[in-house]
């Protein structure tokens, strides 16, 4: 079964997290009481992290496949923009 790079950098999103999670679970139990706070910070960090990664790797795959983004299916918005700016210099 062939997958698509989206669901490869998906799959892996989803291991990464699940993995942070499993260390945050076994640091609660093991960090003392100094380490606690920076441990989970750290993890929360990168649990948030790693989903906003793995969509900005998404985003640059598509613009290297030249795949089309929100603006160009709505072009009528964007050459407006463009008027208004025009029109206020």
């Amino acid at each position: 079964m062939k997958k698509n790079p989206k669901q490869i950098v998906a799959i892996v999103a989803l291991i990464l997290i699940v993995l942070l999670i499993i260390a945050f679970v076994i640091s609660a139990f093991t960090a003392g009481p100094g380490e606690a706070g920076n441990r989970f910070m750290t993890l929360l960090y990168c649990v948030v992290a790693i989903p906003i990664l793995a969509w900005l790797l998404l985003f640059c795959i598509d613009k290297m496949q030249k795949k089309p983004t929100m603006e160009e299916f709505f072009p009528e918005q964007k050459t407006d923009a463009k008027e208004e700016n025009n029109q206020k210099d």
